[in-house]
Order: structure tokens, then C-alpha cells, then sequence
């Protein structure tokens, strides 16, 4: 008989013990849920009047001269005419900070064009004038391209003569770093 009572008793010993891991590891858990609960309670009946004052983002977005004085956000394309790799995504970063709405970047049809140009679709033409500002090239590269249909004002063409543009130095820096 004393045999037998030792064999249940190792067993009995693995039972409590696996018992009071469960038991443990369910009193942790009910800890935690009535953590839970007393902080979303306190957070619903007992806020403190904490209020966020939240910016206003209007002030944070950068405006050109001309959405200023019209109140219309140039909005343009980009493409890449020469197909220098990150190159209409470095300018699409750069035109954004000066305030422009860049709505698409791609390459162009073909990587053979020689001079940056800004075709304008549609709208003032005093637009065109403004992204020819902002990268300071040559009036004589804007070319009326009236399409009404499209959805952006302008497209901008980088050619292969971006590196002696005066905007280059700036634009540089809003080149993506892989």
C-alpha cells in the first residue's frame, strides 16, 4: 500500500503545481481587465478638463504670391524628360515646400528633352510665370499647351539641362537619401 500512495502523491504535487500557474496567470489577467475598466471609467466620468488645442494647419502650408493674391493653389505635374533617376521626386519634394500642389510625378514620353519647359494648359497664364519664378528659368520656356480637360494647370518637363538650372543648388537638398 505505501507504494501506491507515493505514486499519488507525485501526482497530486504536478497537479498543484500546474494549478497554481493557472491560477497565477488568471489572477494577473483579472488584474489587468479591472485595470482596464477603472482607467476607461475614470477617462469617460472623470476627465480632468484636459482640452488639446490642435494648430491651425492653414498656417502651416506654404503659400506662393500668386495663391496669395488669388487664392488659387497652383496645381501641376512633373516629368522627368531626361531620365536622371529620382529626379521629378526630388523636384515634386521641392515645389511642395514652396507651396505648389504637385499632383503626379512620372517620366516623360521620351528622355531626349534638351531644355526644361512648362507647358500651360489652362487658367492665368500668370501661373506659368510663377513656376518659372520659383525655378528661375527662362520665360521663353513656357509653352502654351491649352487643354482644358486636363486637371492640372501646368506640367513641368525637366530636361536634360536641370544640373545648370539656378534652382538646382536648392532643389538638391530635397533629393530622397536612397
Amino acid at each position: 500500500m505505501p507504494i501506491k500512495n507515493q505514486k499519488y502523491g507525485r501526482k497530486s504535487k504536478k497537479i498543484n503545481l500546474k494549478e497554481y500557474f493557472s491560477n497565477l496567470t488568471l489572477g494577473i489577467l483579472t488584474l489587468m481587465v479591472f485595470g482596464f475598466l477603472s482607467s476607461g471609467i475614470n477617462r469617460l466620468f472623470f476627465n480632468s478638463g484636459v482640452d488639446a488645442n490642435y494648430p491651425d494647419l492653414s498656417t502651416l502650408i506654404t503659400k506662393t504670391k500668386y495663391e496669395k493674391k488669388t487664392g488659387h493653389k497652383i496645381q501641376i505635374e512633373i516629368r522627368n524628360g531626361c531620365g536622371v533617376s529620382n529626379l521629378a521626386r526630388m523636384y515634386t519634394d521641392f515645389l511642395r515646400e514652396k507651396g505648389l500642389d504637385v499632383l503626379d510625378s512620372k517620366n516623360a514620353d521620351h528622355f531626349h528633352y534638351i531644355e526644361t519647359k512648362i507647358l500651360h494648359h489652362r487658367g492665368d497664364l500668370k501661373r506659368a510665370m510663377e513656376l518659372a519664378n520659383i525655378l528661375m528659368i527662362d520665360k521663353g520656356n513656357i509653352i502654351d499647351d491649352k487643354n482644358e480637360s486636363l486637371f492640372y494647370d501646368l506640367t513641368l518637363i525637366i530636361g536634360e539641362d536641370y544640373i545648370t538650372l539656378p534652382s538646382y543648388r536648392e532643389a538638391v537638398l530635397y533629393q530622397p537619401p536612397f
